[in-house]
């Protein structure tokens, strides 16, 4: 019994030790999108105006500066949007919990996380405007490596769970992996990759398989301005068993050139290929002629189907960040032409990102205890 009271101490006292070296974390996150797409004259993507806004509140704990334990919960309300006469209190509810650490070095996620917390530069063939912000959440783990002797060089995978069998349901998950490597300062070379497994439910009997991979090299330098300059390849082999269930491999080199000053923004992306999303129209199942585009096979901007084998897409407009980056606004118009015709989006964005540490336990000189 005496033995069994000192191990019970010795374990009090060492929960106690490590609880007065915990700081408590509470922060929101918010986010309000304008969104006008007028696409009359393309082919390749509709037109419609998104108008929403998110609010994400979370609580947790940091212990050792190197681990947190987060819960919060994702609110989001599209404007406008009703039930027949009456409009819903929110549109939509997601949970929020992980457990992150994270040193100089490494960092390691496991659980429900923003996206934000992905450092890979995923292009919108991979994720699109309306994709990165109404599928804020990655569901799985996060493992990244970051070099501190060059801040930009890093190297990620990431595996996202986007849903399971059911009826109604589709089994489906994302790997995401993306790595860059910084040279003489101003040079870089880096790469992208997606691989998304789309299986069937239990009223659709269909698996496909769509990967994507955009290595590229680049070029940062300032003169008066601030220049990126890339160029890169997208590969995109993938299939549709229930459609021939053979491999198509479509293809293609993009060049993205930025330019900013003082907040304001030039961006040029041109691609020029063939068709990535083959199977954004294929029907999926026969019975019910269900396609692939309607039901997320593919989360990159539609404009990539282009047939014409040119896509361009220009913004032009402000970007900037306020008060130790915890404001940000983002407004511009962005110009498309997908080789059919040109459509223009009009964007106004506004995030906010707001976290404070409380740290609890007591101290003993300048000594925590």
């Amino acid at each position: 019994m005496a033995l069994k009271k000192r191990i019970l101490t010795l374990c009090f006292a060492a929960t106690v030790t490590g609880a007065s070296a915990q700081q408590i974390i509470a922060g929101a996150d918010f986010a309000t999108r304008f969104d006008n797409r007028e696409y009359a004259g393309n082919t390749f993507n509709q037109p419609l105006t998104l108008f929403s806004a998110r609010l994400t509140p979370r609580v947790g704990v940091e212990w050792m500066k190197k681990n947190r334990l987060v819960v919060g919960v994702e609110l989001l309300q599209n404007f406008g949007q009703h039930n027949g006469e009456r409009e819903p209190f929110l549109s939509d509810v997601k949970p929020l919990m992980y457990y992150r650490f994270k040193t100089d070095h490494v960092q390691a996620n496991a659980g429900i996380f923003g996206r934000d917390e992905l450092a890979g530069d995923y292009s919108t063939a991979f994720f699109s405007d309306s994709t990165v912000f109404y599928h804020n959440r990655l569901s799985g783990f996060l493992g990244r490596y970051r070099s501190t002797e060059r801040p930009d060089t890093y190297v990620e995978l990431a595996l996202d769970w986007e849903g399971m069998l059911g009826e109604e349901t589709r089994e489906k998950f994302r790997i995401l992996s993306a790595g860059r490597y910084t040279f003489g300062g101003v040079g870089y070379f880096g790469y992208a990759f997606s691989l998304f497994h789309f299986a069937m439910s239990e009223r659709v009997d269909n698996v496909s398989d769509n990967l994507l991979l955009n290595p590229y090299v680049g070029w940062k330098f300032d003169a008066y301005f601030d220049f990126d300059v890339r160029a890169g390849m997208l590969f995109a082999p993938q299939r549709g068993r229930s459609v021939d269930n053979s491999w198509k491999k479509p293809c293609g080199g993009q060049v993205d050139i930025v330019i900013r000053k003082w907040g304001v923004k030039l961006e040029n992306n041109l691609y020029v290929g063939g068709n990535l999303q083959p199977l954004r129209h294929a029907v999926a199942d026969p019975e019910t002629g269900l396609t692939y585009g309607t039901d997320g096979l593919y989360a990159g901007d539609s404009f990539y189907a282009t047939t014409e084998h040119i896509y361009n897409r220009t913004w032009l407009g402000y970007d900037n960040s306020f008060f130790n980056g915890t404001l940000t606004i983002a407004a511009g118009m962005v110009f498309h032409y997908d080789g059919t015709g040109m459509g223009t989006q009009q964007v106004v964005q506004l995030s906010v990102n707001l976290e404070k540490l409380f740290r609890t336990g007591t101290k003993c000189g300048n000594k925590e205890m």
